[in-house]
């Protein structure tokens, strides 16, 4: 039987990233006053000047758009497939790893998976349900993976990495998961 979820997270905006739309949002103003200004100056040519002025606000706002981003994680047997959504419209394969070639996984913590030649940050920016994946690429070499998963993820991953690097307490954290809703449905009743 296939083993497959996909799951869907988007990307907290960061001061970088609000910082970018700022920059991105002032110099298109700043480009249409100028376009402006010119403009009114060589009344000639203020029809150029208006489609010049039409541009840059279309680019503008493609520029603004490009900074949402999303990120998709695929599960498919022993396969995870990490793509980059940018502003839901284009989509952009970041890597696919093999799990069952990790040689070490788990949740982060300061330094973990830190020694890889290529790393891939594909995560919330929430940095409380962040993991980590480190694994031989056939074309990258080592190859770290940050991510940040839902708990069916967690669990499909947690049979195709080698045994050795499994995880107990995903079933311990199961379990709790299913006795806190079933006793939410009790009190509910």
């Amino acid at each position: 039987m296939d083993n497959f979820a996909e799951q869907i997270v988007v990307k907290k905006a960061e001061l970088k990233d609000n910082l970018k739309r700022l920059a991105i949002f002032s110099g298109g103003m700043i480009l249409c006053i100028i376009l402006l200004t010119f403009g009114m100056a060589i009344i000639a040519l203020m029809p150029v000047f208006l489609f010049a002025n039409i541009g840059v606000v279309w680019v503008t706002w493609l520029l603004f758009q490009s900074t949402f981003i999303e990120y998709e994680y695929i599960v498919t047997n022993n396969e995870l497939d990490v793509d980059k959504i940018i502003a839901r419209k284009r989509r952009k394969r970041l890597i696919t790893i093999k799990i069952d070639k990790a040689e070490e996984w788990g949740e982060y913590a300061e330094g973990k998976g830190a020694s890889a030649n290529v790393t891939v940050q594909a995560h919330d920016c929430g940095y409380t349900n962040l993991w980590f994946i480190v694994t031989q690429h056939e074309k990258y070499g080592k190859t770290t993976v940050y991510f940040s998963p839902s708990m069916k993820i967690l669990e499909i991953m947690n049979k195709a990495v080698p045994y050795s690097l499994r995880k107990k307490e995903l079933k311990e954290k199961k379990e709790d998961e299913a006795i806190e809703t079933a006793e939410t449905m009790e009190n509910q009743d």
